[in-house]
């Protein structure tokens, strides 16, 4: 008998525990959703890498947006609306929005990543790693290959930037090659990094086959007997490369 009426008073405190954790889990759920955002942490999250956009810029971006959650109620908070609102800025590339217990909201952000500069009679801009134009803030970023001259945008974006992503996995021109002049979509006349000798390409096709011919006459001749006072290399023709004082 005493048994089973321990066993009854050990089943009762179990079942009155789950209830109090199940009520006390809604009672938190509704008060949390219910109770005002107090706090919204923006964060940066490749700032050491680049600086185009900060935290406070884009807290008045979304404030002038009518997107700014702080005040709002948890449950009103749409962090899609928010996502959606940052990647309308000019330097936001991706953004992730989420809501924590007690009023706070947290946002992440990532910038968007220029890989080819643009200084051209149509204006001056940066491509980023999706092809899409961007601004540029600032300084330019002399990092990065530079494209002037008779530059159209669908060209930056298209086959250019196909060149320069060749140039920049490239172990031996990435470094070397610096500009890319268009004079005229038939003549390219690339810019030495520490060298006054031009490279005269032409027209952009066959470039890999161009400057691997180039190569060659760098590494297994001007490196042996020391470079001439060219002041430009012709690529233009077959099977030669063509010197000029």
């Amino acid at each position: 008998m005493k048994k089973m009426v321990k066993k009854i008073l050990i089943s009762t405190a179990a079942v009155v525990c789950c209830m109090a954790v199940v009520g006390g889990g809604v009672w938190c759920s509704v008060v949390c959703k219910s109770s005002p955002c107090t706090q919204v942490c923006i964060v940066v999250k490749d700032s050491v890498k680049r600086q185009f956009v900060d935290a406070f810029e884009l807290e008045h971006y979304l404030k002038r947006n009518a997107c700014y959650p702080q005040g709002d109620s948890m449950r009103m908070v749409d962090c899609y609306a928010i996502e959606q609102c940052l990647l309308r800025h000019d330097m936001v590339r991706k953004a992730e929005c989420y809501k924590s217990p007690f009023g706070k909201v947290s946002i992440a952000v990532s910038q968007r990543v220029p890989v080819l500069a643009v200084v051209s009679n149509n204006g001056c801009y940066y491509v980023d790693s999706d092809r899409r134009v961007m601004p540029i803030r600032g300084e330019l970023d002399h990092r990065l290959h530079v494209l002037k001259g008779a530059v159209t945008e669908r060209a930056a974006r298209e086959e250019y930037f196909d060149f320069v992503g060749w140039l920049r996995d490239n172990s031996y021109w990435g470094e070397r090659i610096c500009a890319i002049h268009v004079q005229t979509p038939k003549h390219l006349v690339l810019t030495q990094e520490g060298l006054d000798a031009k490279i005269i390409l032409g027209e952009l096709d066959g470039y890999e086959a161009k400057l691997t011919k180039l190569r060659k006459l760098y590494t297994k001749g001007l490196d042996q007997i020391g470079y001439p006072n060219y002041r430009e290399y012709d690529l233009r023709y077959a099977k030669q490369v063509v010197g000029r004082k």
